[in-house]
């Protein structure tokens, strides 16, 4: 069994296959902006050398089961660094962990879309465009805020790397059970989910769907977060005509890249050519 300290730090999502790239040349990078008053409200961005008021920016969720993580993960670092390379602005940011309202993460991802949309002309990016990404809970929160608190459409498209995506489900639980987590879901919840199933039924982007083009990647192997449910929610959106696509890795478990990172230039491909899609 993997540890309790790997699971919740999100060092098995998308790890590097040596060592940390360096930014692309001209890269100009801008630490921990303030987005709020709480001290996990901070974000870091990262601008391309060649940008202008049709950038585009990428801004991702870190992962840590709702309760731990940090925006400068080295797990999201070579996939910040091929956005930046295919033009993307990219923000990293963190959020409130787990607290009981699970709208406090919304408003966090709102406030730090806000201080974006203030900061665009001085940074000479787009306002209002943006792309989510987000891992393992952070994927989770990036379609929850999407398909359900996007408000003013100004999300193109998210993505989904190993995001839990239905809070009510059995094996999800039992799965979360087997490496004695549930108390990190519970504590992002505010309860078990047998006394408030209604409130984990509204946490879950499967029932909350929109239109936002959605890409979802998960391992087939996952033994955290069931490669069904990115599965079930794709299946949800094509029925009713959304733009969505998955890339499943057969021997990808909770770090989809698998072993020895086989995996790893395909769903970077992947993610790369689906952002730019919905630039």
């Amino acid at each position: 069994m993997k540890t309790f300290l790997t699971i919740l730090t999100g060092t098995l999502l998308l790890s590097a296959s040596g060592c940390l790239q360096p930014f692309p040349k001209g890269t100009e990078v801008f630490y921990d902006q303030a987005y709020g008053s709480h001290e996990r409200h901070r974000l870091d961005i990262f601008l391309p050398e060649v940008r202008d008021s049709t950038t585009a920016t990428i801004v991702m969720l870190h992962g840590g089961g709702w309760v731990a993580g940090d925006k400068g993960g080295a797990e999201m670092h070579n996939i910040r660094n091929e956005f930046l390379k295919a033009g993307f602005a990219v923000a990293s940011m963190n959020y409130r962990y787990g607290c009981g309202d699970f709208r406090k993460q919304m408003e966090d991802v709102h406030s730090a879309l806000e201080l974006i949309n203030t900061k665009a002309v001085d940074w000479k990016i787009a306002s209002h465009r943006f792309q989510l990404i987000g891992f393992s809970a952070g994927g989770h929160l990036s379609l929850l805020y999407a398909h359900a608190f996007d408000t003013i459409n100004e999300i193109r498209s998210v993505i989904s790397v190993v995001g839990p995506t239905d809070l009510t489900d059995t094996i999800f639980h039992n799965y979360v059970n087997n490496y004695g987590i549930m108390w990190a879901v519970e504590q992002f919840m505010g309860a078990s989910f047998q006394n408030a199933s209604a409130e984990y039924t509204d946490a879950s982007p499967l029932y909350r769907h929109s239109d936002c083009p959605s890409l979802f990647i998960y391992g087939a192997l996952d033994d955290l977060v069931p490669a069904a449910q990115g599965i079930a929610m794709f299946d949800s959106l094509r029925i009713n005509g959304v733009d969505s696509d998955t890339l499943i890795p057969v021997q990808g478990n909770h770090n989809v890249n698998g072993p020895g990172n086989i995996y790893e230039n395909r769903v970077n491909a992947k993610l790369i050519n689906w952002a730019v899609v919905f630039r």
